[in-house]
């Protein structure tokens, strides 16, 4: 995966290299759940702090909830991410990189990444 960012302060492009490998590795893929779940972990944290000030902690989740998510079925099955994991590494070799995110700020600052 390349991230490339470009700054038209300095007028400079930098690119940061992490092995496609590493992030599909068990190693990389905890480190991502990790930051994954402690993102969520603050948004809960943030969500509930404002309720608890407001006074409708109780309002926030239901039993009903709960129990209609516990019966979803989960969205895809293990062969089915192994198969988009096998056609995303495919293309990667074919497409010469797989571009997955571009962003433009106000202040001119272009940011890249491809897998």
């Amino acid at each position: 995966m390349k991230i490339r960012i470009y700054i038209p302060e300095e007028d400079k492009e930098k690119t940061i290299t992490i092995p496609t490998g590493f992030l599909f590795s068990r190693l990389g893929m905890y480190i991502a759940s990790r930051m994954m779940s402690s993102q969520a972990r603050k948004d809960y944290d943030k969500k509930v702090a404002a309720l608890w000030r407001s006074g409708d902690l109780d309002d926030m989740i239901s039993l009903e909830d709960v129990q209609a998510a516990e019966k979803l079925p989960p969205p895809i099955t293990a062969e089915q991410a192994k198969e988009m994991l096998t056609a995303l590494r495919d293309s990667r070799y074919l497409m010469g990189g797989l571009p997955l995110a571009s962003i433009d700020t106000a202040e001119g600052v272009k940011v890249r990444i491809d897998l």
